[in-house]
């Protein structure tokens, strides 16, 4: 079913159109006369850097240390013999390539063909020049290269009527020795002949960089009943090139992003996704799950983070995404899932919903960001797998796993770094929040407000709460200081309270006493009422996890609303004391 969907995106997008050639980006074109002679060496990049993207003869399928050449189009090694460290390997390179321009100019006799031909012949006399009109001074081997013809630089060599003509010829002959028993192909079922080897698969994490095949017999071992190679799992060729073509072109990088549509799932794996009709839905998951640092760009999806995922009719469209990795030899599918896109929109809807915090940004948490925020500072710690279950909760609508509020849990327990530390707050108390809402015994029996819940008295919310109250007493007292007790205690605080909070609620009174005469009394007024809604119960010895989450939703809610305006935030529960909270509390 992936493969039949891949292929039907490339026949929507127009990228099968013409079978035998394909988009790849030249960095120069070589200009030759008609009698071969080097007129010059054109770069192509633009003003950002960007080389060309045009279409070219279809590139062949490289493996090991052979030599095979493409057609009129290649690298520096193939086509000029520079680049590397082995020159042995190099001639061996631009002679399987002259071979290829000399049957060309033989069997067509086109003019073009001709020229380039006879620019090899001369190519150790004319090397020198063309190394030295390189702009940066030195040929790494991996720059492409193509043809022009000095009167014909409207087109390359290889887009030339007769030359197309004669490539289409030889793309439809059989090579030397496959079957040429008629198949079904398992992807359009329609009879042909089976594509013996599939074109590589580029850019997929811990793939070789030429890239992997996600379908090969690649060994005897996997072969059965006299098939050879791909004819063990016929798919045609025209089905073979297409799915290929389509997940390329769906893990091409952008200016902004590492793959044009998908998400880098740690450091071995990639999602990609598509839909099976033209909708705008995928670049705004894509703005969702991995914000652009581009401010415009912030600024747009601040005004509407989520725009196309709000209520509506239920939407059929079909989604696909596809969770590949690699190996030395292989593409390896993680992941697959097809499913309606009204589906996703709903699972997307709450999984932001379970995320939503007082004190956002206005930015989509995106799944970097949260990792980020929950890491240890040395960037260990963390399962290397868990970006691709976050992404399977936000698609799949799955739980987020307990091993994410294990995580948060302990990166609060480590002092904060004071730079950007409100930011990364929320992002651990939002994925703390979301976890909670997802444990068996919370689902359906508890809920965890966005902001401040004033009714709320479970124990761990009160204590969490008392314990920001507390720390906006030292502040208030003490000012800046280099150890807060969120600092010494919030570990200790948070997992057992009934062992430290006595001492912090003794040195509160010492606070409480150094703060001077007319400064807001809104924290001594809040930790009182939090002690009175304790009831004078004996604090916990211990905290559960899920106790230890709720303690931290408690104390950030608290701690934002000291940073609120108060005709924003929480209100007193009485009357009693409003003249002696109607000021506003210092901004952090």
């Amino acid at each position: 079913m992936m493969l039949s969907a891949l292929y039907e995106l490339a026949k929507r997008k127009n990228l099968v159109d013409d079978p035998d050639f394909e988009k790849k980006k030249v960095d120069f074109f070589i200009r030759v006369d008609l009698t071969g002679r080097f007129l010059g060496l054109v770069p192509t990049q633009s003003s950002e850097g960007r080389a060309l993207e045009i279409k070219v003869p279809r590139f062949p399928k490289r493996a090991g240390s052979g030599t095979v050449p493409g057609f009129l189009f290649d690298n520096a090694k193939y086509v000029l013999g520079v680049g590397g460290e082995d020159a042995e390997r190099n001639e061996r390179c631009v002679e399987a390539f002259r071979t290829e321009v000399d049957k060309l100019a033989q069997q067509t006799g086109d003019e073009g063909a001709v020229a380039v031909a006879r620019f090899f012949e001369k190519r150790q006399e004319q090397l020198a020049e063309i190394l030295a009109q390189h702009p940066d001074g030195a040929w790494t081997g991996g720059e492409w290269l193509a043809f022009k013809l000095d009167n014909d630089e409207e087109r390359c060599v290889h887009d030339r009527p007769d030359v197309r003509a004669y490539w289409a010829v030889q793309r439809q002959a059989k090579p030397e020795g496959e079957n040429d028993l008629p198949v079904r192909c398992l992807v359009t079922g329609e009879v042909g002949l089976a594509a013996r080897t599939h074109d590589n698969i580029k850019r997929v994490p811990q793939a070789q960089t030429s890239g992997a095949a996600l379908v090969s017999f690649n060994a005897a071992a996997f072969v059965s009943h006299g098939l050879q190679q791909g004819e063990n799992a016929p798919v045609s060729r025209a089905a073979a090139e297409g799915y290929v073509t389509a997940l390329n072109s769906l893990l091409e990088g952008g200016a902004k992003r590492r793959f044009s549509q998908g998400i880098a799932m740690g450091d071995d794996a990639v999602l990609v996704f598509w839909t099976r009709e033209d909708t705008p839905f995928c670049d705004d998951l894509l703005d969702a799950l991995d914000p652009v640092a581009d401010p415009e760009a912030v600024r747009e999806m601040v005004k509407s983070p989520l725009k196309g995922l709000e209520p509506a009719p239920i939407d059929t469209t079909h989604f696909y995404a596809v969770t590949l990795s690699g190996n030395a030899a292989l593409v390896v599918v993680r992941d697959w899932m097809e499913v309606p896109v009204g589906q996703v929109k709903q699972n997307l809807r709450r999984y932001f919903g379970a995320l939503s915090l007082a004190g956002s940004d206005g930015q989509p948490l995106g799944v970097r960001r949260l990792l980020s925020a929950i890491e240890t500072p040395s960037g260990s710690g963390l399962s290397p797998n868990l970006e691709t279950k976050l992404v399977r909760s936000a698609l799949y609508g799955s739980p987020i796993p307990r091993e994410v509020l294990s995580a948060a849990l302990r990166r609060l327990r480590l002092p904060p770094h004071k730079l950007d530390e409100r930011r990364q707050l929320h992002a651990r108390c939002a994925l703390i929040k979301a976890a909670l809402m997802d444990l068996p015994d919370w689902k359906g029996t508890k809920e965890v407000t966005v902001a401040l819940d004033e009714n709320n008295t479970e124990t761990p919310y009160l204590l969490g709460r008392l314990f920001a109250a507390l720390e906006r007493l030292q502040a208030e007292a003490q000012g800046d200081i280099n150890a807060t007790i969120r600092d010494k205690f919030f570990g200790a605080a948070s997992s057992t309270p009934g062992l430290i909070f006595p001492r912090l609620i003794r040195l509160s009174m010492h606070h409480a006493a150094k703060i001077r005469e007319g400064k807001d009394p809104f924290a001594e007024i809040t930790k009182a009422r939090i002690i009175e809604k304790l009831q004078g119960e004996a604090l916990p010895n211990t905290l559960n996890l899920a106790d230890q989450g709720l303690f931290a939703i408690g104390y950030y809610h608290q701690r934002q609303a000291f940073f609120t305006p108060k005709s924003e935030g929480a209100k007193p529960e009485s009357d009693k004391h409003e003249s002696e909270t109607s000021s506003t509390p210092e901004a952090e």
